[in-house]
């Protein structure tokens, strides 16, 4: 294992127990989260830092408001690696407000969809984001509406947050679940397939390449006797397209820090099975790999938690936090080209 990975797998577990110290009564799962926003910043937790937060949110929001619910340890973490938390939470509570307005009932996921707008700057869009992010879900509704739930709204949001159409979004993701479902045959769930498939939408380039190289992933981890699972946790495949490095390469690098992490207390056989590991294996190399910036980190962990909030334990955490690694760079990527050729 290259001393970069290694570094990222000690820093996982120092700031996944220092918070998990502080916040003993929170879910584990939670210290984890946050955990990984630090981690993925290349940062120290500091319980301090994240007491004066937690004054600050309490200042600005509400004792029900949802901010303070599910995502409150997450928003906290986010607030602490801010330049000015207070601005952070009070930009993140206006964009909640316009995107749960008229709506009856308020979720974690929504918040958790604030969040990610405020990570990426574009708070100031926030209408037009929000409108086009019902578009998308009423598109998605429409082609497959027992897949499309609650907890699909804030990587909806993050679609978005694409400069692609609501209609080359759906129809590319419709385009990744025929080819993946009926041509190719792959032996996974039908939710599954579609989170991959929304994971793919996000990037630019031929949707059955990409679709390819997640079948050529899934196949070498399987000879590797290191198969993925073929429910939801199949997602995180989708999230490991854009490495640029070779599937052999890849493969390796993920499982070598699975090993690494299997060492390590809170990651040992008796407290996490081996596809989770893996899964969070998958996120420290997509991050080794250049993948480092402030908007990668802060953008998609967010995107985790709804792991937490909706208990699928193994899928989603990989899923969103893996996207992180993959699809912000094809996004920024693809703004830089234009912003440079216009």
């Amino acid at each position: 294992m290259n001393d970069a990975l290694n570094e990222k797998c000690e820093l996982l577990l120092k700031n996944c127990s220092t918070i998990h110290r502080k916040y003993f009564l929170n879910d584990k799962l939670l210290s984890l989260m946050a955990g990984l926003i630090f981690t993925s910043e290349d940062k120290e937790a500091d319980p301090q830092k994240l007491k004066e937060c937690k004054k600050i949110l309490e200042k600005n929001t509400g004792l029900l408001s949802n901010l303070r619910a599910n995502p409150e340890l997450v928003i906290l973490s986010k607030m602490a690696l801010s330049d000015d938390p207070e601005k952070y939470i009070k930009d993140v509570s206006e964009v909640y407000k316009k995107i749960h307005n008229g709506t009856k009932l308020e979720n974690s996921y929504m918040a958790l969809s604030a969040v990610l707008i405020c990570d990426l700057g574009r708070q100031d869009e926030a209408e037009d984001l929000i409108a086009k992010a019902e578009q998308i879900k009423k598109l998605m509704n429409k082609s497959h509406p027992v897949l499309t739930s609650a907890d699909d709204t804030s990587f909806i949001m993050f679609l978005a947050l694409t400069d692609k159409s609501a209609d080359t979004i759906a129809e590319d993701i419709e385009e990744a679940y025929v080819y993946l479902k009926d041509t190719c045959k792959v032996k996974a769930s039908s939710d599954a397939i579609q989170g991959v498939s929304e994971v793919l939408a996000i990037s630019y380039g031929d949707t059955k390449a990409k679709c390819d190289k997640v079948i050529r992933l899934f196949n070498t981890f399987s000879d590797r006797k290191a198969k993925f699972g073929n429910g939801s946790d199949f997602i995180v495949l989708g999230s490991l397209i854009n490495v640029n490095t070779d599937t052999d390469t890849l493969v390796n690098d993920v499982l070598d820090a699975e090993v690494r992490l299997k060492e390590l207390k809170g990651f040992k056989d008796d407290e996490m099975d081996r596809q989770k590991r893996m899964m969070y294996a998958s996120m420290l190399v997509a991050e080794t790999y250049g993948m480092q910036s402030a908007v990668i980190g802060n953008s998609i962990i967010s995107n985790a938690l709804t792991t937490v909030i909706s208990k699928q334990i193994a899928s989603a955490i990989s899923f969103a936090v893996n996207i992180a690694s993959s699809a912000i760079p094809a996004v920024c990527k693809k703004d830089d080209e234009e912003e440079n050729n216009g």
